[in-house]
């Protein structure tokens, strides 16, 4: 059955709720300025309007092999929460497929009135994460008003978060500076490795947000002063920011491991903490695919580090309680 098919004849159905386009609000970026780095902003890195390479860490064979993917995941996939109706008359839609083991695929499509036909426009890895009671604190639309990128401090820890929001055109909203939610945070791995310790290279993003760092911390003291330590943190969540938007270099603990399937895909979820330790910490599930662990299986206990995109979802829409 095609995605037509699937939306107005087949088993999915979508719901009646309907979505604006969003005006721009003063916490929220403007489409025409993707960049939003500031004295202002709560972003730390540069906006990259795109998964880049997250395909590739999610399946073995990157964007080509997703694209292959595509006429057998709208057959299996379905409408998922509020249609946005823009001012063209188009619709944008959310097809969600079926979950395993946490892990999903949503494909947006865009209904054109009087066409008759769906245009597909984009999809991403959906992945179950663990509530982590928020402060939103920004949020960014990309250029395409559909996609966009949230900033967040977690109540437990302090921490702020920024990391792709899943749906985020059917929570713009909910998106308003200070206010108080639940973001389920879960990372994808692009690289992970059993390690103790991290330590900042000059030149990237973590080593300038050390410096920083030390720099307010010590007012007398120059940047030439200034030596970083290596990062001890067995049992601790660390995220350190890169240059980009929602992909975080990590340290975390192995609380916890599943084997999940997907499409035939062997992945693995770990339960671990992003942040802090013990009760003052933010949990969420990070997934590694094989062929990025290649090899190796973490192990309850181990500390590993790597690189993560990081994502967040709401489980309620605009109106429900």
């Amino acid at each position: 059955m095609g995605v037509l098919g699937k939306l107005f004849g087949g088993r999915g159905m979508h719901s009646s709720t309907a979505v604006r386009q969003p005006p721009v609000r003063n916490n929220t970026s403007s489409d025409s300025a993707p960049d939003n780095e500031g004295p202002s902003s709560a972003f730390l890195g540069k906006h990259f309007e795109g998964l880049g390479d997250v395909w590739s860490a999610f399946f073995s064979g990157g964007s080509r092999e997703y694209v292959k993917l595509l006429q057998e995941l709208f057959e299996k996939s379905a409408a998922q929460g509020p249609v946005m109706h823009r001012k063209d008359g188009s619709s944008v839609i959310l097809l969600a497929s079926p979950v395993s083991g946490g892990i999903g695929i949503h494909s947006h499509i865009v209904m054109t009135q009087g066409k008759g036909k769906a245009d597909f426009v984009g999809g991403y890895p959906a992945l179950e994460g663990l509530p982590v009671p928020s402060v939103i604190e920004q949020a960014h639309i990309w250029s395409n008003g559909i996609s966009g990128a949230v900033a967040a401090r977690a109540l437990a820890t302090g921490a702020t978060f920024s990391f792709f929001l899943a749906g985020f055109f059917q929570h713009v909203p909910q998106l308003q500076f200070g206010v108080r939610t639940e973001f389920h945070l879960s990372g994808l791995a692009l690289s992970l490795k059993k390690v103790n310790e991290i330590l900042p290279h000059p030149g990237t993003a973590a080593y300038d947000a050390a410096l920083n760092s030390f720099l307010v911390s010590h007012p007398d003291k120059k940047a030439g002063d200034f030596h970083p330590e290596v990062i001890v943190a067995h049992g601790k969540g660390v995220l350190l920011p890169t240059e980009v938007v929602s992909m975080w270099a990590f340290q975390v603990p192995v609380l916890g491991t599943e084997r999940v399937l997907f499409m035939g895909r062997r992945f693995l979820r770990i339960l671990t903490l992003f942040s802090g330790e013990g009760e003052r910490s933010a949990r969420g599930y990070l997934y590694a695919s094989e062929h990025v662990l290649n090899g190796y299986e973490p192990q309850v206990g181990d500390d590993v580090a790597g690189t993560l995109w990081l994502q967040g979802c709401m489980e309620r829409y605009p109106g429900e309680r």
